[in-house]
């Protein structure tokens, strides 16, 4: 008993090494790539905390430089991160060919430090990650944001 115990362990240590191994898969047995190559998406940020869902508005028949009125003074201060969002494409707008990112002119989703926003107005964001930033703006036809009276500013 003591001799077929050892033996027997022996033997199927010595069973894949005599195996034939196989060094990689055939080629014939993978699917070909599709054409023009895989075009996936790229993975959202890793974050501590995931966050919450993003609203996209969708506007596929209007050209994105039809969304709004641009804005020189706006864009200049979005180049130098004086107005800017506060997580870019938090919100997002949706126009033929372009996605831009949105922010509210009441301080939803923007920075705004030097106090340039209008709370009646939506800021459009192009390149809102870049110094070659461009900021458009439309009304917001909101009747809770229309209704309130023009806030005061003090210097």
């Amino acid at each position: 008993m003591r001799i077929l115990v050892p033996l027997a362990v022996l033997m199927l240590a010595a069973a894949p090494a005599g195996a034939a191994s196989v060094d990689r898969t055939d080629p014939q047995h993978l699917t070909p790539p599709p054409p023009g190559g895989y075009d996936l998406p790229l993975s959202p940020p890793v974050v501590r905390f995931p966050l919450p869902s993003q609203w996209l508005t969708i506007k596929g028949d209007v050209d994105w430089r039809k969304a709004g009125v641009f804005d020189k003074k706006l864009s200049d201060a979005c180049a130098t991160r004086n107005f800017t969002e506060k997580l870019p494409m938090r919100f997002r707008a949706a126009y033929k060919g372009e996605i831009l990112g949105v922010a509210f002119g009441h301080g939803l989703n923007l920075n705004d430090p030097g106090k340039l926003a209008d709370p009646k107005m939506i800021y459009l964001f192009r390149n809102g990650d870049s110094t070659q930033c461009g900021v458009l703006k439309m009304p917001n036809d909101d009747p809770r944001i229309s209704s309130k009276p023009e806030a005061t500013r003090q210097p």
